[in-house]
Order: structure tokens, then C-alpha cells, then sequence
């Protein structure tokens, strides 16, 4: 039981670091614009992620007593703000790989943009069930 709770409690932070460090390394190699734009946006997401989640913990009393209704109004946040940095990933995944691929000859281009897309139906696939662990542990049964 104490392990279910400890979940429930580190799962944002969790999300948070896994965000920024997917997010950093996809903006390796990326011009000053880009870092700064898509960079930014990144950024201001995670924060606003993980500012809003503490005050949630902090306003439902997640944190003096870790209970199902307490941490059901984290929840209902924490798996909206999942879906949304997991999308903002999955497009910045694929305008990675879109620039790359136009820059290549046409066979290899074509290549990129298969695999491009073999990648976001796996990660699509991958995200549902890592939305599903997050859901889970959050709220007592599963959505």
C-alpha cells in the first residue's frame, strides 16, 4: 500500500523530468529560432505542468494526508497535462524528423517519413498505456 501512495506522489515529478529531458535532447542541433520558440513553448509548458500540480496537491490537502479523495483532483489534472506534453513531444518528434527527411535524397526521404510515421503510431500506442499506468494511479479504478 505504502508504494501505491509513494506512485501517486512522485508520478508528476516523474512526467516533469522524463518531458524535459525528451524535450532538451530534441532540440540538440536545432538553429538559436527554433531553440528559442520551440524551446520556449517546451519550457512554459512543464512549468505550468508541474506549478499547477503542486498547488492542486497543496489546495486538496495531498500533501498533510495522502487519501483516494485527495488525490483525485491531482489526477484530474496530472492526465490532461500528460496528454498535452505527450502530444507537444509527438510534434516535435515528427518536425524533427520532417526537416531531416527534406534535406535527404528522395528514396531516403521517403525512408525518413515512413519511419516517421511508424514511430508515432507506436508511440501513439505507447502513450495510451503509459496514460493508462497514470490514470491508475491516481484514481481507484481503471478508466
Amino acid at each position: 500500500m505504502i508504494g501505491i501512495w509513494k506512485g501517486r506522489f512522485i508520478i508528476d515529478y516523474l512526467i516533469f523530468v522524463v518531458f524535459t529531458l525528451v524535450g532538451w535532447c530534441l532540440l540538440i542541433g536545432s538553429s538559436k529560432l527554433e531553440k528559442k520558440w520551440i524551446g520556449g513553448i517546451g519550457g512554459l509548458l512543464a512549468v505550468i505542468f508541474i506549478i499547477v500540480s503542486q498547488i492542486i496537491k497543496f489546495q486538496s490537502g495531498f500533501f498533510e494526508e495522502r487519501t483516494l479523495e485527495s488525490s483525485e483532483p491531482v489526477g484530474q489534472w496530472v492526465a490532461p497535462g500528460f496528454i498535452v506534453l505527450g502530444i507537444y513531444l509527438l510534434i516535435m518528434i515528427n518536425y524533427r524528423c520532417v526537416k531531416a527527411a527534406l534535406n535527404k535524397q528522395s528514396w531516403q526521404r521517403w525512408g525518413l517519413i515512413f519511419f516517421d510515421i511508424l514511430f508515432s503510431l507506436i508511440y501513439l500506442w505507447v502513450g495510451t498505456f503509459a496514460l493508462f499506468i497514470v490514470a491508475f494511479t491516481y484514481f481507484p479504478f481503471a478508466p
